[in-house]
């Protein structure tokens, strides 16, 4: 794109494109253009998926490397992990995980709100985090909201971490309080609408020697960001004063369906379809498969696989499974927070999930109590455990710190076994014996030699990031909202009997038509942004039929019951997104 070479250092630029346009190159060509001339540049991609792209095309641009290109969470961390940040903050540059959250949920239920309005209350103020309302002295009204919301900071506070929706709030509000001193920085941003106003705001305090910002006004969202702020896009050229462009149009890809008769019918089909257009020359990196879930992923992978096609599943960032209150359903969750505590033994977010494990109620009411005595005693919770330890049971003040003692002493026991040395059958029997089984992978991080057990290379590799399955190459199966930011030749949107309908809003009371009509539209920009990356040809696919208890667990609307040779089928509802098309 000429203009954006063309624009002067220094200056500010807004560029408006359909979703079917693809702006890589363009703004790696850019970037190099500002580094080549001593300028510091970033690109900042809204998610994981959008940094992949740029890093694969990265090596045809000889001035910029890797730290070039950088992903918004990314970025709020590493501004978040200055000194002066920290100590601003109070805060470690630590995001909960998934997991961790629910364990957060557990110990607010001590507010004695019931589960559903909880919840409620804390998607608003993750919400209001995502937008700095909380910098407002007055964005909470009534004593509820205030008394929950001091008890979510609190939690936090103790913890050191930071929630996923205020780490960019904190990380510029950081900055400020410390007087952290900006340096000259040129930052390029594509789907800058996706980013939440928090990310927006601090990405723009950064972007000191000129900004440019890329994106489309449809209501679309990338795969990481839960709370986007498309006006922050929209009202760009007036904060920053910076020149309008708009990009035209791409040729619209040929939408076709396929109508099959069973959901092994639809899988087979699109295995063939990428089969054949791979045999005619066409590269795995330009064909995508959406999915509405793990089980079309699945099958379809399988199906790929056994016609000699190299697949991908991108199924992103993944909560750990189980059930941290039932003793042998937490095995994965243990050994998370297990080898978190190894890597780091104050990591507190672990230490907190290690200490609920097998409790029903998660110890929460020990947490609590654990809490008060070290804002009582002015000292931090790590610290309490340690004087709590050394006082015998007696002594304290309350019975409640005993169910901590077991879990600490499992603990303790298993962090100094592991600094001993162990051979790989004692690691994995060590485990075992605790209740954290390994997995086949898991057993292979722990190195080849018998006689050593890699623990460190465990701990740093067991989890964490996206489940990607296979080496990174082949053909891409991913669900509906891990395909923004992607672009293909073309693309396979299947399940259309189970996605892209408003879920159950369609035949549950506890919504009004509002909410069902706002649930619509958002499927209806989510397919839309879906069929968007094709360049060439979008072929969606669904089936007619299928078994009647399969309709029930993966949410399909079902038209007509029937029973053939004693087996209960349902005739199915397709997408009403497709009706357009005919097959």
């Amino acid at each position: 794109m000429r203009f954006l070479l063309d624009l002067d250092d220094g200056a500010c630029a807004r560029i408006e494109r359909p979703s079917s346009v693809d702006l890589t190159d363009a703004f790696l060509a850019k970037a190099n253009q500002r580094a080549a001339a001593g300028a510091r540049v970033l690109v900042v991609c809204a998610d994981t998926v959008a940094e992949r792209r740029y890093l694969d095309r990265l090596p045809a641009y000889p001035a910029l490397d890797a730290a070039a290109v950088s992903t918004m969470e990314r970025v709020a961390l590493s501004v978040a992990a200055l000194d002066e940040v920290r100590a601003a903050t109070n805060r470690d540059p630590r995001i909960l995980d998934a997991n961790e959250l629910d364990v957060l949920m557990e110990d607010m239920k001590v507010s004695g709100l019931k589960p559903r309005r909880l919840r409620e209350m804390l998607k608003f103020f993750y919400k209001g985090l995502s937008e700095y309302a909380n910098e407002q002295n007055d964005w909470l009204i009534n004593y509820e909201e205030q008394h929950l919301f001091a008890m979510l900071s609190e939690n936090m506070e103790v913890r050191r971490a930071m929630l996923p929706f205020e780490v960019s709030a904190l990380a510029y509000r950081g900055m400020v309080d410390a007087g952290v001193e900006r340096e000259p920085l040129t930052v390029l941003v594509d789907d800058y609408g996706t980013l939440s106003k928090a990310s927006q705001r601090l990405i723009e305090h950064l972007a000191t020697d000129g900004m440019v910002v890329a994106g489309t006004t449809a209501p679309v969202c990338n795969a990481e960001e839960a709370y986007p702020c498309g006006e922050g896009f929209r009202t760009f050229a007036e904060r920053r004063d910076a020149a309008c462009v708009r990009v035209g149009e791409a040729a619209q890809p040929v939408r076709t369906c396929a109508v099959l008769d069973s959901p092994v019918d639809e899988f087979a089909f699109v295995a063939d379809a990428v089969a054949q257009r791979l045999e005619e020359g066409m590269d795995p990196d330009d064909v995508l498969v959406a999915v509405p879930n793990k089980t079309w992923a699945s099958q379809i992978a399988s199906a790929l696989e056994r016609r000699g096609v190299a697949v991908c599943v991108d199924a992103g960032p993944a909560k750990i499974k189980g059930d941290p209150r039932t003793p042998g359903e937490f095995s994965h969750m243990k050994l998370a927070s297990f080898l978190r505590l190894l890597r780091n033994p104050n990591d507190l977010p672990a230490l907190r999930s290690w200490l609920g494990f097998g409790d029903w109620l998660l110890r929460s009411d020990a947490f609590l109590e654990l809490m008060a005595y070290a804002r009582n005693h002015e000292t931090t919770v790590p610290q309490a455990i340690a004087d709590l330890r050394r006082v015998p049971d007696a002594e304290r003040a309350s019975e409640v710190f005993g169910k901590l003692d077991a879990p600490l002493d499992e603990l303790a026991a298993l962090q100094d076994a592991c600094r001993s040395g162990l051979t790989r059958d004692q690691a994995i029997t060590l485990f075992e014996g605790a209740g954290m089984l390994l997995t086949p992978a898991q057993q292979a991080l722990l190195g080849d030699d018998p006689n050593h057990a890699d623990i460190d290379g465990l701990a740093a590799s067991a989890f964490g990031g996206p489940v990607r399955s296979g080496d990174g190459t082949g053909v891409v199966v991913a669900p509906y909202r891990r395909c923004h930011g992607r672009f293909s030749r073309a693309t396979f949107v299947t399940g259309l009997v189970g996605g892209f309908l408003p879920a159950l809003d369609a035949v549950d009371d506890k919504f009004t038509i509002d909410h069902r009509r706002a649930a619509l539209e958002r499927e209806r920009a989510l397919f839309e942004d879906v069929a968007a990356t094709a360049q060439d040809q979008t072929v969606c696919t669904w089936f007619k039929r299928d078994l009647l208890e399969n309709t029930a667990s993966l949410n399909m609307q079902t038209g007509r019951v029937f029973v053939k040779d004693d087996v209960r089928y349902a005739t199915l509802v397709p997408s009403e997104f497709v009706s357009g098309l005919t097959s």
